[in-house]
């Protein structure tokens, strides 16, 4: 054999030597199944992309750096001001009561003085709709040239409505009833205090019973609000009385007020007509006038002075009516 054929045997024996010895590459070699007992089980589905919220369910708003994440609160609004001679409903709960100091220079038993006590309130119902009300005029009478005398007026309870849920409009339904005394020197006490709510003039009559109604409306421009009232006063039942006595009574009456920094400002003219009945000064006799001012402080505690002053020829200038009062306004 020759050297050259010598070196290439040898070459190719090195060669399947080699490959003998070397392991096959990996994607080569053919891989064994695993065992049963060591496979995995296949992955679950995949969840939904939507899930419905459940009922009710409110998105939270979106978070802004600095601020809470809840919804603002509702913003708080100042109860309006009361008033003195008008209709006191609307639409903030109130607890209040309102003193009168009078003086009288021409009556039948000399001067006299009164005082009158009024405690007054209503509660507006959680849903705004309305609400009940309720008051009750008590009278002192300090007479110079008599005895002194004190006396009850007629307690009013009722409703209200709210159609707006708010004051712009107010309906109101009550009933007087006839608690309010009767005897001479009581009953003439309470008819003596007739002036500092002349709106309320059937609280004074003794022992009668009145349906009444009206409608108000409060509107406010900025520093500027208004009140007006409309009402009628039907008597129902009545103690013994000359047949031609007044039975029907109507109310109108309106109020301008300010707001100004710390303090409210008012004026007010309230109104009364007899529809029936007579009396001895004709025409000018069924209509009966007064004016109020008063200052006021606003908010939840509104605490008010005032004075009301008759318009009519009989007793203007002879009736002089200091009031004070505190009112407890908002919800609570």
């Amino acid at each position: 054999m020759s050297r050259r054929a010598s070196w290439g045997v040898a070459i190719a024996a090195c060669a399947v030597t080699w490959s003998l010895n070397t392991p096959a590459p990996a994607w080569a070699r053919k891989s064994k199944p695993a065992p049963k007992e060591v496979q995995q089980e296949p992955p679950p589905d995949p969840p939904p992309s939507f899930v419905a919220p459940p009922p009710g369910y409110e998105p939270p708003p979106p978070f802004r750096a600095g601020e809470d994440t809840g919804p603002p609160p509702p913003p708080y609004e100042e109860p309006l001001p009361a008033f003195m001679t008008l209709d006191r409903i609307d639409a903030n709960t109130r607890v209040a009561i309102q003193i009168g100091w009078q003086t009288i220079d021409d009556v039948s038993v000399g001067d006299a003085s009164l005082v009158r006590l009024e405690p007054f309130g209503h509660f507006v119902f959680p849903n705004r709709a309305g609400g009940i009300y309720g008051r009750v005029p008590f009278v002192h009478r300090f007479a110079s040239n008599a005895d002194d005398a004190s006396a009850m007026g007629n307690l009013e309870l009722g409703g209200f409505f709210l159609p707006t849920r708010k004051s712009e409009w107010i309906v109101r339904a009550g009933i007087a009833a006839g608690t309010a005394s009767d005897s001479v020197p009581r009953a003439g006490a309470n008819l003596d205090s007739r002036f500092e709510r002349l709106t309320d003039f059937v609280l004074v009559l003794p022992r009668t019973t009145a349906l009444r109604l009206s409608g108000s409306t409060i509107q406010q421009w900025d520093k500027i609000f208004v009140r007006a009232d409309i009402g009628i006063d039907a008597v129902l039942d009545k103690p013994s009385v000359p047949a031609n006595a007044t039975s029907v009574f109507g109310r109108g009456n309106v109020a301008l007020g300010l707001r100004a920094p710390g303090v409210d400002f008012t004026v007010e003219l309230a109104n009364l007509v007899l529809f029936n009945g007579d009396t001895p000064s004709g025409l000018t006799g069924h209509l009966l006038h007064t004016a109020a001012i008063s200052v006021r402080t606003p908010g939840v505690d509104q605490f008010h002075f005032g004075m009301v002053f008759p318009l009519d020829n009989a007793a203007r200038g002879e009736v002089w009516i200091l009031s004070l009062g505190y009112q407890r306004a908002g919800d609570f």
